[in-house]
Parts: structure tokens; sequence; C-alpha cells
């Protein structure tokens, strides 16, 4: 009989709070679970505002080189087929030339400044998304 009420005493001691441990066990394996997801989904936004950073900044020094690169052309088919009246006096088409002149440089600078940026902007998104 003593064997018997220390088997049952050591039985009910195991079961005394092992629902309530469970319980909790599973609560806490929930939790983590859910902050795993939430912290994934979190890493998920992050690359998702990286993307659309560089989506901007590419897509912007896009214009702008599709708007140089016009300009551009302009300023070929003026130095080309251009007229200057021939009565106008030498020094105003000496502000023409330089004008032009000063003009071609400055967008061609713009067309390759921005082809250099639309790059450099989308290598440093793959640099952050990796």
């Amino acid at each position: 009989e003593i064997l018997a009420a220390i088997g049952f005493g050591a039985k009910e001691l195991f079961n005394y709070n092992r629902e309530s441990y469970k319980f909790d066990q599973d609560q806490r394996l929930e939790r983590e679970q859910l902050r795993l997801e939430m912290q994934v989904k979190r890493f998920e936004l992050f690359r998702e505002d990286v993307r659309d950073l560089v989506e901007l900044t590419v897509g912007r020094m896009d214009v702008y080189h599709l708007v140089g690169a016009l300009f551009l052309e302009f300023c070929v088919s003026f130095f080309c087929e251009g007229r200057v009246q021939a009565s106008a006096p030498p020094f105003i088409l000496s502000l023409f030339l330089l004008s032009n002149a000063c003009a071609f440089v400055y967008l061609l600078l713009a067309v390759w400044l921005s082809m250099h940026a639309s790059i450099a902007s989308h290598s440093f998104g793959v640099r952050l998304l990796t």
C-alpha cells in the first residue's frame, strides 16, 4: 500500500501542472513562429522599398537621358543646318556659335552623367538587395 500511495503521489505530482505547461509551450511556439513570419515580412518590405527607390532614380535618369539626347540632337542640327543671315555682324555669328558649343558641351555632360547615375543607382540597389 505504501508503494501504491507513493506511485499515486508521484503520478499526481507529475501531472500537477502538465496541462498548463503544455499550453504555455504551444503558446511559446506560436509566438516564436509569428515573430519569425513578421520579421520575414518586414524585410520583404525593406527590399520592396529599396527596389522602389532604385526604380524611381533609374526612371528619372532615363528621362533626363532622353531629353538631353534630344536637345543634343537640336544642337548638332543647329551646327549643321543653322542659318544665320549673311548680313549679320560677325560678333552675332560668334556669339551664336559660342552659345551653341557651350550648350553642346553641357548637354553632352548631362547625358553622360545621367547614364552614369542610372547605372550607379542600379548597381547600388543590387548591392543593397544581396
